[in-house]
């Protein structure tokens, strides 16, 4: 049979949702869980405990319990749109990582090739030059 919040339960049964938990807390009233570990409980257990249940006709139940399973469809739709959201972000996170990661490479390079051309030049032979001591300005 169709299930119902524990909210929409006690507009039902004319009581507070202080009462309705008191009673599945003793046990007098069971409970099974629905969609996201949701507490819902069956119309014919609600009966059960409450013979003067407002029950105006079984349409009206079933097409609120239609209406719950849309929004079930359409919540489970937004948290998958969520999750996509989610996971663009991090390989936007990811690309932008490796972008920086390319340009330290780069940078790594440049700096290779200059020290390369530079121990070139050193390497270069030098003309020696005659080098006179420090005291040869005093003699002449």
């Amino acid at each position: 049979m169709a299930k119902v919040s524990i909210s929409e339960a006690a507009r039902l049964a004319r009581k507070s949702r202080t009462t309705l938990h008191r009673l599945i807390k003793t046990g007098e009233l069971s409970v099974s869980t629905g969609d996201r570990n949701a507490k819902m409980i069956d119309i014919s257990e609600l009966s059960r405990f409450f013979p003067d249940l407002r029950l105006s006709s079984s349409e009206h139940y079933n097409e609120q319990v239609v209406e719950q399973c849309v929004t079930g469809v359409i919540t489970g739709a937004e948290q998958d749109n969520e999750r996509l959201k989610q996971e663009v972000e991090h390989l936007k996170t990811l690309v932008s990582s490796q972008q920086s990661h390319i340009e330290s490479l780069k940078q790594a390079m440049l700096l290779i090739e200059h020290k390369q051309q530079s121990e070139q030049v050193k390497a270069e032979p030098v003309a020696p030059t005659k080098q006179r001591s420090r005291w040869a300005l005093w003699r002449k």
